[in-house]
């Protein structure tokens, strides 16, 4: 297996190829719903969520294991959520007392959409 960690991002999505992303890797830890990953080509850490059939997935990118089980992820998925939308509407957040526009296609705000749960 050759290593294409070089040319992907600091965030992937793995969820439609989450098996083959975590094949070849080391695992070298896990914790909750999380798994600190290496892989065995070029020795990059990646944090990768846990296998689960009703979310998008993802993995990260990190320098370093220290911290890795609380590694941002939040900033990372809100911003591919915005892209995934396609941007913001001009509408405002239905969020109580909220002032933020809404994720294309939505009625929430990206922090608010996230909220509920979603991540993609």
């Amino acid at each position: 297996m050759q290593c294409t960690c070089n040319a992907k991002g600091d965030l992937v999505e793995i969820g439609q190829k989450y098996t083959a992303f975590v094949a070849g890797m080391r695992c070298l830890a896990t914790a909750d719903w999380v798994k600190l990953l290496q892989c065995p080509g070029c020795g990059q850490l990646w944090r990768t969520d846990e296998w689960d059939k009703y979310q998008p997935l993802y993995a990260r990118k990190l320098d370093s294991p220290e911290g890795w089980e609380s590694a941002d992820m939040e900033t990372l998925i809100k911003l591919r959520m915005v892209e995934n939308h396609g941007g913001l509407d001009t509408s405002a957040c239905l969020a109580k007392d909220c002032k933020q526009p809404v994720l294309k296609g939505r009625a929430y705000c990206v922090d608010h959409f996230y909220e509920t749960g979603a991540r993609g």
